[in-house]
C-alpha cells in the first residue's frame, strides 16, 4: 500500500483548505436547511490527508472532537505523525491506508473530507470513495468532495495536454516541473485564460503543477454525472462550498413536488456551471435517508454568525442602493448595493477578527445605517443581498460564535500548535483555517510566545536575529516591530491560546 514515487518525492503542500473547516461546513448545511453536527465535538475523517496540513489545525482548534486521516503515502503519514507528537495533540491520528480498503474499525463520522482526490484516482477508487462516505457518515453527516468540472476544463485541458505531451516521466518530479515551467514560459497562448494560468504555473508551487497538470490521472466531470454517481452510492447533493458570483434561486416552485423541485434545482446547478465556466467544485453530500436537501434559503442566515476582513476605498453611501465595492485581503473587489448590507460589512470589518452573531451584527448595522439616513429594515431584500455576498465568500459563515480571546498582556501567548508550526517551518494557520505568509523573523517571535516571555525579551530576540543577518535595529525600533507583529497575529486570531471547548 505505498504510493507512486512521485507522491513521496514531491509531497502535496501542507496547506489548510478553509472551505473544509467543520464549523464552516455546518454553517453551509444550515443555509440549506440541514442540521449538521456541532463542529466543536464532531468526529472528522479526511481521506487523502497527506501530512495532515489540513486536518491537524482542526484537531488543535477543537480539542473535544476526534480526527482521523488516511493517506496512501507512508512517508507523508509518518511525517504528519511526528508533527502531531511535536504539537502535543491527542485527539488525532493519521493512518497509512488505501481508500479502497479502509479499516473496519474507523467508526462513523459527522464530517468526511476528500479534497483533491476524486478527479485524480481510477474509477474503481472513485466508487470506493463514494461508498465509504455513505458507509461511514452518521445520519446527519456531511461529506465534502472536490473535483474538476468539465465545463471549465474544456479550456484548461489544452494546457494539460501540452505539458503531458512534452513530459518525460522517466525524470524525477522536480526536473519534470522545471521542464514544464520552461515550456510554459516559452509558449504564448491565444486564450487569455490559458495565458493567465500559464503565467501562474511558472510561479506556483512545484507540488501543484506536478500533481494537477502532470499527474497520470486528472479527469473532469460534468455536474450531472457527479450527482448520478453519488446517487448510485446512496448519497445526495447538498450544496457547493466554493465561492461563486451567482447562485441558484428557484422561483414559482410552490406547486412542485419535492422530487420535481429537486430535479429543477440540479438542472439549474448544471446550467450555472456552464454559464460560469466552472473549473472546480467543492461539493457537499449527505446520506439519501437524511432530511431532504434544498437550495439555500436567505432566511436561514439569521441563525448563523459572521466574520469579514474587508476594506473599501469608496465613500460609502449607507442610505441609498448605489453599487460600491469592498476589497478582500487578496485584493478582489466585490460589489455591494443594499445600504444595510454595506453597513453590515462595515460592522464586521470593524470588529474583525471577532465573530458576530446575526442579531448583534444586524442590530449594529441597522443603527449605523439609520445614523446615515437609511429608513428601511433588515428585511428579505437585505437577507438576499447578504446571501449573494456570502456566496462570493466576501463574508465567512460560522455556525458557532467563539469566545473572544483575551488581549495580549506583557507576555503574549500563542497555541502550542502555532509554536510548533513556526519552529518546524510548517504553514501557519489562522483561526479561520487560512494559511499565513509569515517571514522568518515573525516565526521566531511566534515560537517564543509561550506566555512566559515579556515583550522586552521578544524585542531583544528580534534585534539579535536581525543582527545575525547583518541588519542593525535600535531598541525602540525593535519594540515597534514586535508590536506590529503582535497586531498582525491578533488579527489572525493567533493570540490568547484560549481552549476551543470554551466556545460559547
Amino acid at each position: 500500500m505505498d504510493t507512486l514515487p512521485g507522491y513521496d518525492e514531491l509531497p502535496y503542500d501542507r496547506l489548510p483548505f478553509p472551505e473544509t473547516e467543520p464549523d464552516f461546513l455546518a454553517a453551509l448545511a444550515r443555509l440549506h436547511g440541514f442540521a449538521a453536527a456541532d463542529a466543536r465535538t464532531a468526529r472528522v475523517l479526511e481521506l487523502g490527508c497527506a501530512q495532515g496540513g489540513n486536518l491537524i489545525p482542526m484537531a488543535a482548534r477543537y480539542p473535544l472532537g476526534a480526527f482521523v486521516g488516511v493517506d496512501l503515502s507512508r512517508v507523508q503519514v509518518e511525517a504528519g505523525g511526528a508533527f502531531i507528537a511535536r504539537a502535543g495533540l491527542v485527539n488525532i491520528r493519521l493512518l497509512h491506508g488505501d481508500i479502497a480498503a479502509l479499516p473496519d474499525d474507523l467508526g462513523t463520522f459527522d464530517f468526511i473530507i476528500a479534497h483533491g482526490v476524486y478527479s485524480w484516482v481510477p474509477d474503481s477508487v472513485r466508487a470506493a470513495l463514494l461508498a465509504a462516505c455513505r458507509r461511514l457518515l452518521r445520519p446527519q453527516g456531511v461529506a465534502y468532495l472536490s473535483f474538476n468540472v468539465a465545463a471549465g476544463w474544456r479550456t484548461y485541458a489544452r494546457l494539460r495536454r501540452l505539458l503531458v505531451e512534452n513530459d518525460r516521466p522517466e525524470l524525477g518530479p522536480m526536473r519534470r516541473v522545471e521542464r514544464a515551467r520552461g515550456l510554459l514560459a516559452a509558449t504564448r497562448f491565444d486564450d487569455a485564460r490559458l495565458q493567465q494560468e500559464a503565467d501562474y504555473l511558472t510561479r506556483a508551487s512545484a507540488a501543484y503543477l506536478f500533481h494537477e497538470y502532470l499527474s497520470d490521472i486528472n479527469n473532469a466531470y460534468a455536474f450531472p454525472q457527479f450527482v448520478a454517481d453519488a446517487d448510485a452510492q446512496g448519497l445526495r447533493y447538498l450544496g457547493e462550498a466554493g465561492p461563486r458570483r451567482a447562485r441558484v434561486a428557484l422561483e414559482n416552485d410552490w406547486g412542485l413536488s419535492p422530487a420535481a423541485r429537486r430535479e429543477r434545482w440540479l438542472e439549474a446547478e448544471a446550467a450555472l456551471d456552464e454559464a460560469l465556466d466552472s473549473r472546480f467544485r467543492r461539493a457537499l453530500l449527505v446520506r439519501d435517508d437524511a432530511s431532504p436537501p434544498q437550495p439555500q434559503q436567505a432566511e436561514n442566515l439569521t441563525s448563523l454568525a459572521f466574520s469579514a476582513e474587508l476594506s473599501s476605498e469608496d465613500e460609502l453611501d449607507l442610505a441609498e442602493a448605489t453599487e460600491q465595492h469592498f476589497a478582500t485581503v487578496t485584493g478582489e473587489r466585490l460589489p455591494a448595493s443594499h445600504p444595510l448590507l454595506k453597513a453590515f460589512l462595515v460592522v464586521l470589518a470593524g470588529h474583525y477578527p471577532q465573530v458576530l452573531g446575526y442579531a448583534e451584527a444586524a442590530g449594529r448595522a441597522l443603527q449605523l445605517a439609520r445614523e446615515h439616513g437609511y429608513r428601511g429594515e433588515a428585511d428579505a431584500a437585505f437577507l438576499e443581498a447578504l446571501l449573494d455576498f456570502a456566496q462570493m465568500h466576501g463574508v465567512r459563515l460560522h455556525a458557532c460564535v467563539p469566545a473572544r480571546a483575551a488581549a495580549a498582556d506583557g507576555c503574549p501567548r500563542v497555541s502550542r500548535l502555532a509554536r510548533a508550526q513556526a519552529s518546524a517551518d510548517w504553514p501557519l494557520t489562522s483561526a479561520f483555517h487560512q494559511a499565513l505568509d509569515i517571514d522568518e523573523w515573525g516565526r521566531g517571535l511566534l515560537a517564543a510566545m509561550d506566555g512566559g516571555t515579556p515583550l522586552e525579551a521578544l524585542a531583544q530576540q528580534l534585534r539579535q536575529a536581525l543582527h545575525a543577518a547583518g541588519v542593525e535595529l535600535g531598541a525602540e525600533q525593535a519594540a515597534q516591530h514586535v508590536r506590529q507583529y503582535l497586531e498582525f497575529f491578533r488579527r489572525q486570531g493567533l493570540l490568547g491560546d484560549r481552549p476551543e471547548h470554551l466556545l460559547q
